[in-house]
């Protein structure tokens, strides 16, 4: 009984399973790995997608579909009527939209298939295409992977580097809700080939504003505390000639272990927004001469003055748009909140107003194995 007993008990509890009565067959399934959304000269939205095709007989292994529908979920009636198996879009791995889309407002509407249906991700990259996005879509280059996989490696690669923000839809879906900060997504464009140019900054109500590639990029992450990957610049001495051919006022360097500390006032009727960066860098390039023990503190100081004058270049752009990619309203609220409460619905033009200064202090930690 002892023997027997165990088994028993192992038999009633695999009668209990539910195996795999709900297993789904992958030839059966069209993975929409992307997705495109589009406006066309009249206006009419273009719904496209990308899904691999597992057959073993196909000699193409991407298959297309590009309709005009009204709306995402009609597309995918539209899309099954030609595709062979059933489209689901749990592993979208990005929504590619058309610039002419994201400057209206009210577009993100579109995507509620995504956040309503919870068989479909939302874990999906949301990008920015400069021009058409089934232009992309229907891109079969030879020399690199599969193009959903290759597009999200690339996303996420440059990312790495601070050269582009990386949204997937459910942080969209927080910064289009949040009073205090303005979304921004990737951006990209086909020239040739794919480029991700940097990113694409929208206003209070979604619309597309404008760009910054990536050096302004990684001033973004900065002033956002978003430190993580890699920040590399390079910057001109403007002590030093420029060089005839060869540049001999350029040095570049990569900057770790940033601090950034934000001090949020209000004053004469605005608000007030003191950012203290501290970083160490590591020289990696220098085309001059220089004594790193006796003047290195004279470079320190034009990395300083180099950094705020670009951070007060990029802070006057954004507050010309009335845009707030920094999240500098959701400071505000937390420090100022009387203040901040009258001007919430409005707050991309209380921080069109507000003095923003930032203050940089670099130290060199490393000048490199070349003296």
């Amino acid at each position: 009984m002892r023997k027997i007993l165990p088994l028993l008990l192992s038999l009633t509890l695999i009668s209990f399973t539910t195996g795999c009565m709900d297993r789904i067959i992958i030839e059966e399934v069209s993975l929409a790995l992307l997705v495109g959304i589009d406006l066309d000269e009249k206006n009419n939205l273009v719904l496209s997608i990308s899904s691999p095709v597992f057959s073993e007989e196909a000699k193409v292994k991407e298959e297309v579909y590009i309709t005009k529908a009204y709306t995402l979920r009609e597309s995918r009636e539209e899309v099954d009527k030609t595709f062979l198996a059933l489209t689901t879009g749990g592993k979208t791995q990005a929504v590619l939209i058309g610039k002419r889309v994201m400057e209206h407002q009210g577009w993100f509407k579109l995507l509620e298939p995504f956040l309503r249906d919870a068989k479909n991700t939302v874990n999906a990259r949301i990008v920015m295409v400069d021009g058409i996005a089934h232009q992309i879509i229907t891109l079969q280059p030879k020399d690199k992977p599969r193009l959903s996989l290759y597009l999200a490696k690339l996303i996420d690669k440059d990312n790495l580097r601070n050269m582009n923000v990386k949204i997937t839809l459910e942080d969209l879906r927080r910064d289009n809700y949040e009073n205090g900060i303005t979304a921004s997504v990737t951006e990209l464009r086909k020239d040739g080939k794919i480029l991700v140019t940097g990113t694409a900054l929208l206003d209070e109500l979604g619309r597309y504003k404008l760009s910054i590639g990536p050096d302004e990029n990684k001033l973004l992450h900065i002033l956002q505390n978003n430190i993580k990957g890699e920040f590399s610049f390079t910057f001109r001495d403007a002590n030093r000639p420029k060089g005839e051919i060869f540049p001999d006022d350029a040095y570049s360097f990569s900057a770790g272990s940033i601090s950034v500390k934000t001090k949020t006032g209000y004053q004469d009727d605005k608000f007030t927004f003191d950012i203290a960066v501290d970083m160490r860098v590591a020289l990696t390039e220098r085309f001059f001469p220089l004594d790193i023990l006796k003047e290195g503190d004279k470079l320190e100081r034009e990395m300083e003055r180099e950094f705020e004058k670009r951070f007060k270049k990029f802070i006057g752009k954004i507050q010309a748009a009335k845009i707030d990619p920094i999240g500098l309203g959701i400071h505000a609220r937390a420090y100022q909140y009387d203040h901040y409460k009258p001007v919430q619905n409005k707050w991309g033009e209380a921080l069109s107003k507000a003095d923003v200064n930032v203050k940089v202090k670099t130290v060199i930690t490393s000048m490199g194995t070349t003296k």
